[in-house]
């Protein structure tokens, strides 16, 4: 097949953007990669500083740097200049690489183009009449003024993958489901360690849905010692949640604060770590955190929200806790009956019953970039079978 995968986002760039936490940055090359090895022929668009096996079709490098600013908006000044500026460069970087990319469609140069992280192929799509398949990364929107939700409901039968069934559940948007495809890690880049240090890790984004607050309070009531991965603000930054939930605790003795850590030193904080705690306040879509830990043969220990329960293995690869919300929109026959931080800490202390290889294993057969490129294959295929 002649595939073009589209992932325009400006944030795809690794030289602009090194220091942020972009998830379809990799999988996006893991799957174009995949592909060629596959024997397809592949386009990734994206930006021009990618290294892939693909035919790179780059961006417009200069839209990417402080160059170009919206002068109307100068006499504004200060930062609503800046942001103008910024989101006036990124629409017009990634407008011009949905356009390339759907020019080459019209002219039978692809067979199939795949929007794994974009929006604005949906007007193309239907301008062009191309088959095209979408990846869907964050949650559906719920609130019916969101500019997502209108955009879920004009193209609601276009084709959509999910990257968990769980990411489906909405109480109202009815999209075009055409299958499910998990993310997948390059195992090879990704050691195992059977034998862990005695801490705790806590790896996301310091929001409140990712519930540092929570795994801060298990922690302490376990009296287990806790290193978190993630972006500590600065003097210039206000973040409330940070400085009301977080901060005052940082004084613990037991509370450690890497920081914000990538690529081999996060696979180390990984692999040394007893147990991740994920204690999610959200439905959360998929989680690579959950996958990453388990690849290096470190257990889980999660609320039951989102993906989780098709991600983890209760008893398995970790321990799945109910949190004490009352929402159980995952039901299950769980192995820990305690919930919320009692059923955290509950789990710390029997995290020795998991088995580090089982861990490792269960990665190696749901979640490698093998399976992953498999999956959208066989999507392709659906559609233009239709």
């Amino acid at each position: 097949m002649k595939i073009g995968i589209l992932a325009p986002s400006i944030y795809m760039s690794p030289m602009h953007f090194a220091e942020m936490i972009f998830a379809p940055r990799d999988l996006a090359v893991s799957l174009a990669d995949g592909l060629v090895d596959r024997g397809h022929d592949v386009y990734l668009f994206t930006a021009p500083d990618i290294k892939t096996k693909a035919h790179l079709v780059g961006g417009a490098d200069e839209l990417i740097g402080d160059d170009y600013v919206l002068e109307k908006m100068r006499e504004t000044g200060g930062p609503r200049f800046i942001w103008a500026s910024f989101y006036g460069r990124k629409n017009d970087y990634e407008a011009d690489l949905t356009a390339q990319c759907f020019q080459m469609a019209m002219d039978k140069q692809l067979d199939i183009v795949h929007s794994y992280h974009d929006q604005l192929a949906h007007f193309f799509e239907d301008a062009t009449h191309t088959p095209t398949v979408y990846t869907l990364h964050d949650p559906l929107p719920t609130k019916q003024n969101d500019l997502t939700y209108w955009l879920y409901t004009k193209y609601h039968d276009h084709h959509y993958v999910s990257i968990s069934d769980a990411f489906r559940r909405h109480d109202s948007l009815k999209l075009n489901f055409v299958d499910t495809v998990y993310h997948g890690l390059d195992l090879q880049s990704i050691p195992y360690r059977a034998t862990p240090s005695d801490y705790l890790l806590f790896m996301g984004r310091m929001v409140p849905e990712k519930g540092l607050h929570v795994a801060i309070a298990a922690a302490i009531a376990a009296k287990r010692p806790l290193e978190i991965g993630t972006h500590f603000p600065d003097d210039t930054e206000k973040n409330p949640y940070f400085d009301k939930e977080i901060k005052p605790y940082l004084s613990n003795s037991l509370i450690k604060e890497p920081g914000m850590v990538t690529n081999h030193k996060k696979m180390t904080l990984y692999g040394h770590a007893k147990a991740l705690l994920f204690p999610i306040g959200w439905e959360e879509p998929f989680g690579m955190v959950l996958v990453e830990a388990m690849a290096c043969g470190t257990p889980v220990i999660a609320y039951n929200r989102g993906s989780v329960a098709e991600i983890v293995k209760d008893g398995v690869t970790g321990f799945i806790i109910d949190d004490d919300t009352g929402d159980r929109r995952n039901q299950g026959n769980l192995v820990i009956k305690q919930k919320g931080v009692a059923g955290l800490v509950e789990a710390i202390r029997r995290i020795e019953e998991i088995d580090r290889a089982a861990c490792r294993k269960h990665v190696e057969e749901k979640f490698t970039i093998e399976k992953m490129v498999e999956g959208y294959e066989k999507v392709y295929q659906k559609i233009l079978s239709q």
